[in-house]
Protein backbone atom coordinates (compact mmCIF):
# COMPACT_ATOMS: atom_id res chain seq x y z
CA UNK A 1 0.00 0.00 0.00
CA UNK A 2 1.26 3.50 -0.86
CA UNK A 3 1.53 5.45 2.37
CA UNK A 4 2.14 8.85 0.78
CA UNK A 5 0.48 11.22 -1.64
CA UNK A 6 1.82 14.29 -3.48
CA UNK A 7 0.00 17.38 -4.69
CA UNK A 8 1.00 20.51 -6.59
CA UNK A 9 -0.05 23.81 -5.08
CA UNK A 10 -2.17 26.28 -7.05
CA UNK A 11 -1.96 29.22 -4.67
CA UNK A 12 -5.62 28.84 -3.65
CA UNK A 13 -6.25 25.31 -2.34
CA UNK A 14 -5.74 24.90 1.40
CA UNK A 15 -7.34 21.47 2.04
CA UNK A 16 -5.71 18.23 0.88
CA UNK A 17 -7.07 14.72 1.42
CA UNK A 18 -5.21 11.43 2.04
CA UNK A 19 -6.48 7.86 2.50
CA UNK A 20 -3.60 5.76 3.85
CA UNK A 21 -4.05 4.09 7.29
CA UNK A 22 -2.15 5.15 10.41
CA UNK A 23 -2.15 4.64 14.18
CA UNK A 24 -1.55 8.03 15.81
CA UNK A 25 -1.78 11.66 14.73
CA UNK A 26 2.01 12.05 14.91
CA UNK A 27 2.42 9.31 12.26
CA UNK A 28 1.47 11.79 9.52
CA UNK A 29 4.04 14.29 8.27
CA UNK A 30 3.75 17.05 5.68
CA UNK A 31 6.43 18.60 3.50
CA UNK A 32 6.32 21.56 1.13
CA UNK A 33 9.09 21.49 -1.48
CA UNK A 34 10.85 18.86 0.64
CA UNK A 35 10.76 20.85 3.90
CA UNK A 36 8.91 19.27 6.82
CA UNK A 37 6.15 21.58 8.00
CA UNK A 38 5.46 22.21 11.68
CA UNK A 39 1.93 21.62 12.95
CA UNK A 40 1.36 25.33 13.58
CA UNK A 41 1.05 25.97 9.83
CA UNK A 42 -1.65 23.36 9.19
CA UNK A 43 -4.40 21.35 10.91
CA UNK A 44 -4.69 17.61 10.51
CA UNK A 45 -8.15 16.06 10.90
CA UNK A 46 -7.98 12.22 11.05
CA UNK A 47 -10.72 9.92 9.77
CA UNK A 48 -11.48 7.31 12.47
CA UNK A 49 -11.54 3.70 11.33
CA UNK A 50 -14.67 1.56 11.94
CA UNK A 51 -15.01 -0.14 15.30
CA UNK A 52 -12.70 -3.14 15.76
CA UNK A 53 -10.63 -2.18 12.71
CA UNK A 54 -6.96 -3.14 12.35
CA UNK A 55 -5.82 0.50 12.32
CA UNK A 56 -6.91 3.52 14.32
CA UNK A 57 -7.42 5.85 11.33
CA UNK A 58 -8.09 5.35 7.62
CA UNK A 59 -6.97 8.76 6.34
CA UNK A 60 -7.84 12.39 6.89
CA UNK A 61 -7.36 15.95 5.72
CA UNK A 62 -4.57 18.49 5.94
CA UNK A 63 -5.73 22.11 5.99
CA UNK A 64 -3.07 24.80 5.66
CA UNK A 65 -3.48 28.16 7.33
CA UNK A 66 -2.31 29.69 4.05
CA UNK A 67 -2.51 28.05 0.65
CA UNK A 68 0.84 26.76 -0.69
CA UNK A 69 2.10 28.77 -3.63
CA UNK A 70 1.44 27.71 -7.21
CA UNK A 71 3.91 25.06 -8.32
CA UNK A 72 5.00 24.04 -4.83
CA UNK A 73 5.11 20.29 -4.12
CA UNK A 74 3.02 19.19 -1.14
CA UNK A 75 3.72 15.70 0.17
CA UNK A 76 1.66 13.97 2.88
CA UNK A 77 3.21 10.74 4.11
CA UNK A 78 3.29 8.25 6.97
CA UNK A 79 6.26 7.86 9.31
CA UNK A 80 5.09 5.66 12.19
CA UNK A 81 5.97 7.05 15.59
CA UNK A 82 7.37 4.38 17.93
CA UNK A 83 5.02 4.96 20.84
CA UNK A 84 2.42 2.83 22.59
CA UNK A 85 -1.24 3.48 21.73
CA UNK A 86 -2.85 0.52 23.55
CA UNK A 87 -2.35 -0.25 27.25
CA UNK A 88 -3.31 -3.84 28.07
CA UNK A 89 -4.77 -4.28 31.55
CA UNK A 90 -4.05 -7.44 33.59
CA UNK A 91 -7.69 -7.78 34.64
CA UNK A 92 -9.20 -7.41 31.15
CA UNK A 93 -9.17 -9.89 28.27
CA UNK A 94 -7.20 -8.56 25.28
CA UNK A 95 -9.32 -7.88 22.21
CA UNK A 96 -8.29 -9.32 18.85
CA UNK A 97 -8.55 -5.97 17.03
CA UNK A 98 -6.22 -4.39 19.62
CA UNK A 99 -3.62 -7.10 19.03
CA UNK A 100 -4.01 -6.63 15.27
CA UNK A 101 -3.49 -2.89 15.62
CA UNK A 102 -0.36 -3.42 17.72
CA UNK A 103 1.06 -5.99 15.33
CA UNK A 104 0.22 -3.85 12.29
CA UNK A 105 1.89 -0.85 13.90
CA UNK A 106 5.07 -2.88 14.57
CA UNK A 107 5.10 -4.40 11.09
CA UNK A 108 4.42 -1.02 9.48
CA UNK A 109 7.23 0.59 11.47
CA UNK A 110 9.65 -2.20 10.53
CA UNK A 111 8.71 -1.91 6.87
CA UNK A 112 9.37 1.81 6.96
CA UNK A 113 12.69 1.26 8.74
CA UNK A 114 13.62 -1.34 6.12
CA UNK A 115 12.96 1.18 3.37
CA UNK A 116 15.04 3.81 5.19
CA UNK A 117 17.92 1.36 5.61
CA UNK A 118 17.78 0.33 1.96
CA UNK A 119 17.81 3.96 0.89
CA UNK A 120 20.62 4.77 3.30
CA UNK A 121 22.95 2.01 2.15
CA UNK A 122 21.71 1.66 -1.43
CA UNK A 123 20.83 -2.00 -0.99
CA UNK A 124 19.70 -3.69 -4.21
CA UNK A 125 17.90 -7.01 -4.62
CA UNK A 126 19.64 -9.84 -2.77
CA UNK A 127 19.97 -12.92 -5.02
CA UNK A 128 21.73 -15.35 -2.62
CA UNK A 129 22.05 -16.14 1.08
CA UNK A 130 25.70 -15.12 0.99
CA UNK A 131 24.70 -11.74 -0.41
CA UNK A 132 22.07 -11.47 2.30
CA UNK A 133 24.63 -12.08 5.06
CA UNK A 134 26.89 -9.45 3.54
CA UNK A 135 24.06 -6.94 3.41
CA UNK A 136 22.98 -7.75 6.97
CA UNK A 137 26.45 -6.91 8.21
CA UNK A 138 26.19 -3.58 6.41
CA UNK A 139 22.72 -2.99 7.87
CA UNK A 140 23.95 -3.72 11.39
CA UNK A 141 26.66 -1.11 10.94
CA UNK A 142 24.15 1.43 9.65
CA UNK A 143 21.46 0.93 12.31
CA UNK A 144 22.99 3.22 14.98
CA UNK A 145 22.75 6.07 12.47
CA UNK A 146 19.02 5.46 11.95
CA UNK A 147 17.72 4.52 15.40
CA UNK A 148 18.51 5.77 18.87
CA UNK A 149 18.23 3.62 21.99
CA UNK A 150 14.87 5.15 22.99
CA UNK A 151 13.37 4.01 19.67
CA UNK A 152 14.72 0.49 20.14
CA UNK A 153 13.53 0.33 23.76
CA UNK A 154 10.02 1.46 22.77
CA UNK A 155 9.82 -1.08 19.96
CA UNK A 156 11.05 -3.89 22.24
CA UNK A 157 8.59 -2.89 24.99
CA UNK A 158 5.70 -3.00 22.51
CA UNK A 159 6.72 -6.45 21.25
CA UNK A 160 7.04 -7.71 24.85
CA UNK A 161 3.59 -6.38 25.72
CA UNK A 162 2.07 -8.11 22.69
CA UNK A 163 3.72 -11.39 23.66
CA UNK A 164 2.42 -11.04 27.23
CA UNK A 165 -1.08 -10.28 25.92
CA UNK A 166 -0.99 -13.37 23.67
CA UNK A 167 0.16 -15.52 26.59
CA UNK A 168 -2.71 -14.21 28.72
CA UNK A 169 -5.16 -14.73 25.87
CA UNK A 170 -4.11 -18.37 25.56
CA UNK A 171 -5.16 -18.87 29.18
CA UNK A 172 -8.80 -18.08 28.38
CA UNK A 173 -11.40 -20.35 26.83
CA UNK A 174 -13.03 -17.88 24.48
CA UNK A 175 -15.59 -17.99 21.69
CA UNK A 176 -14.03 -18.60 18.27
CA UNK A 177 -17.21 -19.05 16.22
CA UNK A 178 -20.87 -18.22 16.79
CA UNK A 179 -24.27 -17.95 15.12
CA UNK A 180 -27.20 -15.74 16.06
CA UNK A 181 -30.78 -17.02 15.67
CA UNK A 182 -32.54 -15.77 12.54
CA UNK A 183 -35.38 -16.91 10.30
CA UNK A 184 -32.82 -18.16 7.77
CA UNK A 185 -31.29 -20.62 10.24
CA UNK A 186 -34.65 -21.64 11.78
CA UNK A 187 -33.84 -19.61 14.90
CA UNK A 188 -30.96 -21.81 16.00
CA UNK A 189 -27.84 -20.42 17.64
CA UNK A 190 -24.47 -21.67 18.88
CA UNK A 191 -21.20 -20.65 20.48
CA UNK A 192 -18.04 -22.67 19.85
CA UNK A 193 -15.07 -22.20 22.18
CA UNK A 194 -11.34 -22.56 21.65
CA UNK A 195 -11.30 -25.71 23.83
CA UNK A 196 -13.85 -27.47 21.59
CA UNK A 197 -16.76 -26.92 23.94
CA UNK A 198 -20.01 -25.87 22.28
CA UNK A 199 -23.36 -24.66 23.51
CA UNK A 200 -26.28 -24.38 21.15
CA UNK A 201 -30.02 -24.06 21.11
CA UNK A 202 -33.13 -22.99 19.31
CA UNK A 203 -36.89 -23.23 19.30
CA UNK A 204 -39.44 -25.58 17.80
CA UNK A 205 -43.25 -25.99 17.84
CA UNK A 206 -44.41 -29.23 19.50
CA UNK A 207 -47.71 -31.08 19.36
CA UNK A 208 -47.97 -34.13 21.58
CA UNK A 209 -45.57 -36.70 23.02
CA UNK A 210 -42.56 -38.20 21.26
CA UNK A 211 -44.39 -41.44 20.50
CA UNK A 212 -47.34 -39.63 18.92
CA UNK A 213 -45.99 -36.52 17.24
CA UNK A 214 -42.27 -36.21 17.80
CA UNK A 215 -40.12 -33.44 16.45
CA UNK A 216 -36.62 -33.99 15.14
CA UNK A 217 -34.05 -31.30 15.92
CA UNK A 218 -30.93 -31.02 13.79
CA UNK A 219 -28.07 -29.38 15.63
CA UNK A 220 -26.36 -26.46 13.89
CA UNK A 221 -23.08 -27.92 15.24
CA UNK A 222 -22.51 -31.68 15.29
CA UNK A 223 -21.48 -33.12 18.68
CA UNK A 224 -18.46 -35.37 19.17
CA UNK A 225 -20.51 -38.05 21.02
CA UNK A 226 -23.91 -38.56 22.69
CA UNK A 227 -22.69 -37.64 26.18
CA UNK A 228 -23.88 -34.10 25.80
CA UNK A 229 -26.32 -32.37 28.17
CA UNK A 230 -29.75 -31.52 26.72
CA UNK A 231 -32.86 -29.87 28.04
CA UNK A 232 -36.07 -28.33 26.69
CA UNK A 233 -39.20 -26.68 28.02
CA UNK A 234 -42.62 -25.87 26.64
CA UNK A 235 -43.78 -22.28 26.96
CA UNK A 236 -47.52 -23.05 27.16
CA UNK A 237 -50.40 -20.91 28.44
CA UNK A 238 -50.15 -22.55 31.86
CA UNK A 239 -46.47 -21.73 32.10
CA UNK A 240 -43.36 -23.71 31.25
CA UNK A 241 -43.98 -27.46 31.16
CA UNK A 242 -41.67 -30.46 30.90
CA UNK A 243 -40.61 -31.78 27.53
CA UNK A 244 -39.28 -35.28 26.93
CA UNK A 245 -35.93 -35.46 25.17
CA UNK A 246 -34.96 -38.50 23.15
CA UNK A 247 -31.27 -38.76 22.26
CA UNK A 248 -30.79 -39.97 18.71
CA UNK A 249 -27.18 -39.20 17.90
CA UNK A 250 -24.49 -36.59 17.50
CA UNK A 251 -26.30 -34.72 14.73
CA UNK A 252 -29.61 -34.15 16.50
CA UNK A 253 -32.30 -35.37 18.88
CA UNK A 254 -36.08 -35.76 19.20
CA UNK A 255 -38.32 -33.94 21.64
CA UNK A 256 -42.00 -34.27 22.54
CA UNK A 257 -44.51 -32.89 25.02
CA UNK A 258 -45.72 -34.72 28.11
CA UNK A 259 -49.22 -35.21 26.72
CA UNK A 260 -51.17 -34.84 23.49
CA UNK A 261 -52.93 -31.77 24.88
CA UNK A 262 -49.64 -29.93 25.53
CA UNK A 263 -48.67 -27.97 22.45
CA UNK A 264 -46.80 -24.79 21.66
CA UNK A 265 -43.44 -23.12 21.28
CA UNK A 266 -40.56 -25.05 22.85
CA UNK A 267 -37.00 -23.90 23.43
CA UNK A 268 -34.10 -26.35 23.62
CA UNK A 269 -30.48 -26.22 24.77
CA UNK A 270 -27.52 -28.58 24.32
CA UNK A 271 -23.93 -28.33 25.54
CA UNK A 272 -20.91 -30.61 25.25
CA UNK A 273 -17.90 -31.22 23.04
CA UNK A 274 -18.19 -30.34 19.36
CA UNK A 275 -17.20 -32.75 16.62
CA UNK A 276 -14.00 -32.04 14.69
CA UNK A 277 -15.69 -32.87 11.39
Amino acid sequence: MNNSITFTGDGQTTVFYFTFPFFGVNDVLVTVDGIIQTTDVYTMTPTPAPNDADTEYTGGTIEFNNAPSAGQSIKIYRDIELVRHIDYQPTLQPQSYQLNQDFNQCIGALQELKAKIQNAIGMANIPTVADLLTELTTIRTALPNLLDQDDLDTLNDTIDDIQDALTALNGYDYVVESQLPTADNNYTWYRKYKSGWVEQGGRITLNGPISASNKRITFPVKMSDTKYTACAHLNANAGMQAVYVGWEGTAGMSVGTASASSTGQTTWYVCGTASNE
